[in-house]
């Protein structure tokens, strides 16, 4: 047996196991073909242990919206997941529960209910997260969340915010956006050091499906928390913000969309006037007008556009223009 043949027969085994059987089988074929089998039964069991190599984990990220703003999928804006309500006692649990929302999106609700002080605190963990891969923690102090949040930052306060936590952990939506789905938890857990109060969040990296394919939207930060706790304000300046020119809406979709639950219509229709109200006042400007109709069924708004919606209405201008021009 030549040293080629046997080097030639080994590819599993090292260079150093290779070189070595040669040696030994040029002087003595019979030990050098024992050797050469043993060997080559000790490397495929050595490569047979060896852990399975995987593709490094791909990086999922939010979009990094501007400083002033507050993001969420448009299926979180374009529902009622987040309603103007206000709880004086228990809040309902609901089981799959079918959630109110514009054609195209469906959700459904398992948990504690939610409300649009829960949404405050989720706009601002999706903030806090756009800054790091999703599914690593995102690491805030209970006083530095409260702050961003424009609330105090006494007892009560840090006890509402740590239920607010545990309430969107332990609930679980599923969200359909057209042909996208998501069903988890809108956070994944966390841990919290009770001394320093300091928490540190993780936020399901399956989540930022719902931000694919621009299916999301961002609403000025300052004109939200201008609202105070107008919860039908809040819900409608979401709602709105997602759109570039909203059209006419009756005042029966609207309610639905942010939750109201009065049974009377005309209570529902004066809060939602109401509501509009405060959207078009100096304090806010989020509307330049609203117009109810005749009928008092429905009511169309004029936005301040932002930037980005202004050059996207000229644009829309523009190709209108030149259709009219080519016919």
């Amino acid at each position: 047996m030549s040293k080629d043949q046997i080097a030639t027969k080994s590819p599993t085994m090292t260079e150093e196991m290779q070189r070595g059987i040669a040696e030994i089988g040029y002087t003595d074929p019979e030990l050098g073909k024992i050797l050469q089998s043993f060997g080559e039964k000790i490397a495929a069991h050595t490569e047979a242990e060896l852990p399975e190599t995987k593709p490094p984990a791909k990086v999922i990220q939010l979009p990094l919206w501007a400083e002033n703003r507050r993001a969420a999928p448009n299926a979180v804006f374009r529902s009622a997941l987040f309603p103007a309500l206000k709880f004086k006692e228990r809040r309902p649990f609901l089981q799959e529960q079918a959630i109110p929302a514009v054609a195209g999106i469906e959700v459904s609700f398992t948990g504690q209910r939610f409300d649009q002080s829960d949404l405050d605190v989720y706009l601002e963990l999706l903030d806090l997260a756009r800054f790091h891969p999703l599914g690593t923690e995102c690491s805030f102090s209970a006083h530095g969340l409260l702050k961003r949040l424009h609330r105090a930052t006494g007892y009560s306060d840090h006890k509402w915010l740590h239920s607010v936590l545990i309430r969107l952990r332990g609930s679980t939506v599923e969200i359909s956006d057209h042909k996208l789905s998501y069903f988890g938890g809108l956070i994944e857990g966390g841990f919290k050091d009770k001394l320093d109060r300091h928490y540190r969040v993780t936020i399901n990296p399956k989540f930022a499906v719902l931000f694919g394919f621009a299916m999301w939207s961002s609403i000025n930060r300052e004109q939200r928390y201008a609202l105070g706790r107008n919860a039908t304000a809040k819900a409608l300046h979401a709602y709105y913000s997602t759109h570039v020119q909203p059209g006419a809406h009756s005042f029966e979709t609207l309610a639905r969309i942010v939750g109201l639950e009065e049974k009377r219509e005309r209570d529902r229709r004066r809060r939602l006037i109401d509501a509009h109200k405060l959207l078009a006042s100096p304090d806010v400007r989020f509307l330049r007008d609203y117009t109810v109709s005749d009928d008092g069924r429905t009511i169309k708004v004029d936005i301040h556009p932002t930037p980005g919606q202004a050059h996207h209405i000229v644009k829309q201008a523009i190709q209108r223009r030149q259709k009219r021009l080519r016919r």
